[in-house]
C-alpha cells in the first residue's frame, strides 16, 4: 500500500510557513489503517512559556457525558427561603418528586448531593445541572432529626417532539367511493400490514373497532397508538368481510428508505457513526435511451475521483482542476482513521427515458427505481456482485434534472431494501453542467451522511433555523471541487478527534495548534458538568481540504443536546450570523478577542444556570497557533 506521511508543520517549515522554533518534535510513528501518521508535540517559544497545551492543560474531572435528549433539567419542586444561615423549605408543589418523597415544609436543608449549601442560588445552579430521571440525594433536619432522603428528579414540560418514532402499518389510505370505509391505496413491500395480508383496493371499515369512514379518522385512531400495539382492522375484500390483525411498529423501522427530506426536525443522522477503518463503496451509473453517459468520462476517471491516493490533483476528464479524492479527502481529516475503497462498475442501461423516473417524491417511487437498477446489475454482474461493499453511489447520465426537493433526482442519502439487506445509498448527477464532470465537494457531503452524519445547514423545513454556513462540509460548500474540512463536533462524533476537557472554573492560560495538526488539537469546555451543553474550540488553518476557507482562528461551537451551534465572534445572531462577516466569524476579530457572559454573542448556558465560560485575551500566534486565558473573571 502506498503510504502517505502527514508532516504538516515540518513541511511547513521547508516552505516558510512557520518558523523552526514553533515546529513540532516527530517521534516514532504510529500505523493507523497503514497510513503513517506522525504523533505531535508542540513546542512553545519563551513568550509562552506560562501557557499550557493540550497535553499540559488541567483536566476536568467531570468528564461523564449526559445522555439526556429533553433538553430540559430536573425538576424537584421545593421553594426556599434564607433565614439567618440556613435554607428552610416554605413551600413543596403538590405532586412533584419532593412531595413524593415526603419533603415538608419547614424542613431545613443541609446538603444537596452529598456536598453543603450556602446559598438558593448555589442550590438553583448546582440542580440544573441534573437531567430528569436522575436520583438525587438530600440531606433536611426536622425537629432536630437528620433525615436522608432520595428524590427522582423530573422533568418540568413533557413536549412532543415531531421527528419521535410514530405508530405505523406502511398503508395509504383514501376516500372510498360509497364512504362506507377508506380505500387503501397503497401498501408498503415488507411492511406490517403486507404481512398481515391487507391489500390495495381493501376497504377498511373499522379500526379496533371504532368506524373509520375518512382519511383522517384513521390518522387520528393511527395516532392513538403505541409502535408496540397491535391492532385489529375489519376490512371488506369483494363480498368478504374480514378481520386482520396488524402489528404497528415504530416509523423509524420503516423500510424502503427515501429521502432525509420526508423526517422532521433537524437531526437527520443514521442510528450510529461509522467506525470501521474502511468503507467499502459500490459506485453505479444509470443511463437511459435519450440520455446517456459522457463518453469523455471514463470508468477508470471515476474511479480516480473516488479512490486514488495522492494522485487527483492535476484535472478531471472535462479539464477542472482537482484537488485530491474523495478518499485523500477522508484520509486527510479523519488522520488515516478512514479509508475509502471500492469498484466503479460499468453504466446500467434503464429502458425508459430519464425524466419518466423520478418525478414524485414518495418512498415507493425511489424504490422501485433503485431496486430496477440494482436487478440490471446483479443481472449482469452475478448475485454476488455486492457481497462486499458498505454502500452504493448511484450516478445519474447527465447534468442535473430539474426536479422538486426530496424527489430521486435530487442529490440525498437514504436507505432501501433489496432481498433483505439495508442499503445505504445516495444519488447524484454525472455532470455539473453540459461541460463539467461532477467534482468531489458534494460527493464527499453525501458520503458524510453515510458515516452518519447530519445536514447541518439551514433547513427550509425549519424555518429560523441558523445553520453552519461554510465552516463545515455538512453544510454549505464552498466548490471547486475542494470541500473543506468538518467540524471539530463531526469529528467528535466519528472519533476522529478526542479533545482535552476542561473545567472553565479553573485559570489557565492555554494555546491551541491548529486542529489539522493532531487528534487532540480541541478543547472541550463544560458549561454544564453533565455534558449536556458544551463548548469546542477549534483553530481552523487554510491548508489542504481548507486552502478555501474564508477566515483562519478560533472556532468556538457551541453543542447543545449533542447539537452544534456556531458562535460567530463578529456578534451577529440568528440565520445570517454564519453567511455574515466571514473573515470575522473566527475569533479573535475586529468585534472580539473574548467570549464571556457579557460579550455579544455570550457564552451563558442556553439551558440556564451552567458553569460561568470567560474566554478572554484570544490572540493570533506566530506558526498559526491561537492563545487564550480561561477562568479569568474580568470585571
Amino acid at each position: 500500500m502506498k503510504k502517505i506521511l502527514f508532516t504538516a508543520l515540518s513541511t511547513l517549515i521547508g516552505l516558510g510557513g512557520i518558523s523552526p522554533a514553533f515546529a513540532q518534535e516527530l517521534l516514532p510513528a504510529p500505523r493507523i489503517s497503514g497510513i503513517i501518521v506522525p504523533p505531535y508535540h508542540l513546542v512553545l517559544p519563551e513568550n509562552l512559556k506560562d501557557y499550557k497545551t493540550v497535553e499540559t492543560a488541567a483536566k476536568s474531572k467531570s468528564v461523564a457525558l449526559s445522555t439526556n435528549k429533553t433538553g430540559q433539567t430536573g425538576y424537584l419542586g421545593i421553594h426556599l427561603e434564607t433565614q439567618g444561615d440556613k435554607l428552610l423549605i416554605d413551600a413543596v408543589q403538590p405532586n412533584s418528586p419532593a412531595a413524593a418523597a415526603k419533603i415538608q415544609v419547614g424542613d431545613q436543608l443541609i446538603s444537596f448531593e452529598k456536598e453543603p449549601l450556602k446559598s438558593v442560588s448555589e442550590f438553583r445552579d448546582r440542580l440544573q445541572t441534573l437531567e430528569p430521571g436522575h436520583r438525587v440525594q438530600l440531606q433536611v433536619s426536622r425537629e432536630g432529626k437528620t433525615i436522608d432522603i432520595q428524590s427522582e428528579l423530573t422533568a418540568t414540560s413533557r413536549p412532543m417532539k415531531p421527528d419521535a418514532p410514530q405508530p405505523v402499518m406502511g398503508v395509504r389510505v383514501q376516500d372510498s367511493d360509497d364512504s362506507s370505509g377508506v380505500k387503501v391505496e397503497n401498501v408498503n413491500e415488507g411492511s406490517t400490514a403486507n404481512k398481515a395480508g391487507l391489500k390495495v383496493g381493501d376497504i377498511i371499515t373499522k379500526f379496533d373497532g371504532s368506524a373509520v369512514t375518512y382519511p383522517q379518522k384513521f390518522t387520528d385512531l393511527l395516532g392513538e397508538k403505541k409502535p408496540t400495539d397491535t391492532v385489529t382492522l375489519e376490512v371488506k375484500r369483494a363480498d368478504k368481510v374480514l378481520a386482520l390483525k396488524v402489528p404497528l411498529e415504530s416509523s423509524t423501522n420503516q423500510r424502503g428508505g427515501g429521502g432525509r427530506g420526508n423526517r422532521g426536525g433537524w437531526d437527520d443522522r443514521i442510528a450510529r457513526t461509522w467506525q470501521n477503518p474502511v468503507f467499502r463503496l459500490a459506485i453505479v451509473g444509470v443511463e437511459y435511451p435519450d440520455l446517456k453517459h459522457n463518453e469523455k468520462i471514463r470508468l477508470e476517471d471515476w474511479k480516480q475521483s473516488f479512490f486514488s491516493i495522492g494522485t487527483y490533483n492535476t484535472t478531471n476528464a472535462t479539464g477542472q482542476k482537482t484537488h485530491g479524492s474523495v478518499c485523500d479527502y477522508y484520509l486527510e481529516q479523519s488522520f488515516g482513521k478512514l479509508k475509502v475503497q471500492g469498484k466503479v462498475f460499468d453504466w446500467v442501461q434503464l429502458p425508459k427515458k430519464r425524466l419518466e423516473y423520478g418525478g414524485s417524491t414518495t418512498v415507493n417511487s425511489k424504490t422501485d427505481y433503485l431496486k430496477e437498477v440494482t436487478d440490471k446489475l446483479i443481472a449482469r454482474e452475478g448475485k454476488d456482485a455486492l457481497k462486499d461493499f458498505d454502500g452504493i453511489f448511484f450516478i445519474y447520465a447527465g447534468d442535473r434534472a430539474t426536479t422538486n426537493r426530496g424527489s430521486l433526482y435530487w442529490p440525498h442519502r437514504a436507505n432501501f431494501t433489496y432481498e433483505g439487506k439495508r442499503w445505504p445509498y445516495f444519488i447524484i448527477n454525472e455532470m455539473a453542467s453540459p461541460q463539467r464532470m461532477t467534482d468531489i465537494s458534494v460527493m464527499c457531503h453525501e458520503f458524510g451522511h453515510m458515516l452518519g452524519l447530519p445536514d447541518l445547514y439551514a433547513r427550509p423545513e425549519n424555518p429560523g433555523s441558523e445553520g453552519v454556513g461554510v465552516w463545515c462540509a455538512m453544510s454549505n460548500q464552498l466548490g471547486s471541487g475542494r470541500p473543506q474540512h468538518f467540524s471539530a463536533w463531526c469529528k467528535e462524533q466519528l472519533n476522529w478527534i478526542q479533545p482535552v476537557t476542561l473545567d472553565p472554573t479553573v485559570k489557565q492560560k492555554l494555546v491551541l495548534a491548529p486542529i489539522e495538526e493532531d487528534t487532540h488539537q480541541c478543547f472541550k469546555v463544560l458549561v454544564r458538568p453533565d455534558g449536556s451543553e458544551y463548548y469546542l474550540l477549534e483553530n481552523r488553518r487554510r491548508k489542504g481540504f481548507d486552502s478555501n476557507l474564508p477566515a483562519e482562528g478560533l472556532l468556538v461551537w457551541r453543542i447543545l443536546n449533542n447539537r452544534p451551534i456556531l458562535e460567530e465572534s463578529h456578534g451577529i445572531e440568528g440565520p445570517r450570523g454564519p453567511t455574515s462577516f466571514l473573515g470575522m466569524v473566527p475569533f479573535p476579530s475586529n468585534s472580539n478577542n473574548s467570549f464571556t457572559p457579557y460579550t455579544m454573542p455570550s457564552s451563558r448556558s442556553q439551558l440556564g444556570g451552567g458553569l460561568p465560560v470567560y474566554i478572554t485575551n484570544i490572540q493570533r500566534q506566530p506558526g498559526g497557533l491561537i492563545s487564550f486565558w480561561i477562568g479569568y473573571e474580568f470585571e
